[in-house]
């Protein structure tokens, strides 16, 4: 097993609570492990204080509900707008699958290294519906393209790619870094934004690594992408989340046609009226051991 691992395995189950345990500044320990410096380099991943960049393409810009920013290649690509992978595809044919593993464990790992602080995930109760929000620390997501008239590098703030059916604005760029949750399942302990590959959602979602607390983020749906202002599918781009706030693309007001706020309106009427006092929420990508025992299950019928 790489040294990056048992790494974030520390990380994870380090006694917070415990004073008497000697603090692990496991962000210092990757920032010296020739492995996590290995496993940047080969998914491209960089990171500076307070910055963390990944590199994908467009995959998605509209036509339907938006439920993710980032994710890792091939997970929800028909919700997610950018899809991070190891560099374009070289000859002819699909991008093959299973060479990102390992990918979102150090993505988050390089979360660590820049000097973020894991925050905790989303999380709910099965028995009563009732919800927890993310909480972590403030993070700002971009995306970073070459335009191709120009030649000159573009940054937009991804959230302006996104509008709300509920307020009728821009997604406001509510982001928290949580680190993702760890599955247990056999007496092992998977980290979750591996499994989904989920790095940052829009819909709440557990095993996300970076997740949203904007208004709308419990709704499946409530956001779509504004194609217009999204690049074309195919367009290689660098993912940044920052701490800080950076220059970026400024957009004229998001206007909507009468009989589109007409239909979210009734859309919204009848979601009001159908409401019921006991929460059916499930967040798509959070995996349970009801799930991976499904999945054993197959398995074993194969």
């Amino acid at each position: 097993m790489r040294r990056f691992l048992p790494l974030f395995l520390l990380a994870a189950f380090a006694p917070a609570e415990d004073k008497k345990a000697p603090a692990i500044d496991i962000g210092a320990l990757l920032r010296k492990s020739e492995d996590f410096a290995a496993q940047c380099k080969k998914f491209r991943i960089t990171w500076s204080e307070g910055e963390v960049r990944t590199e994908g393409e467009i995959a998605y810009r509209g036509g339907g509900p938006c439920e993710f920013l980032v994710a890792i290649f091939p997970a929800k690509a028909h919700e997610t707008i950018v899809l991070l992978d190891d560099g374009p595809i070289e000859g002819d044919g699909p991008r093959p699958r299973g060479t990102l593993k390992g990918m979102a464990q150090t993505i988050n790992n390089a979360f660590l290294a820049a000097g973020f602080s894991k925050g905790r995930a989303f999380s709910w109760d099965e028995t009563t519906g009732e919800t927890f929000a993310p909480k972590g620390q403030t993070v700002h997501v971009y995306a970073e393209w070459v335009d191709p008239e120009t030649k000159k590098t573009k940054r937009a703030n991804m959230g302006d790619w996104l509008w709300n059916f509920k307020t009728v604005h821009t997604m406001e760029p509510q982001f928290v870094y949580t680190g993702s949750i760890l599955i247990e399942h056999d007496g092992k302990n998977y980290f979750g934004a591996e499994l989904d590959g989920l790095i940052v959602a829009v819909l709440n979602s557990g095993t996300a690594v970076v997740d949203s607390t904007e208004d709308g983020s419990l709704d499946n749906g409530a956001y779509e992408a504004i194609p217009i202002r999204i690049p074309p599918a195919g367009t290689r781009v660098q993912v940044v989340i920052s701490k800080k706030e950076l220059p970026a693309e400024t957009y004229k007001p998001l206007k909507l046609n009468e009989e589109l706020k007409k239909a979210r309106a009734a859309y919204l009427e009848k979601r009001k009226a159908n409401k019921t006092e006991k929460s059916a929420y499930r967040p798509p990508d959070a995996r349970t051991r009801e799930d991976a025992d499904k999945e054993e299950e197959k398995k074993e019928e194969k």
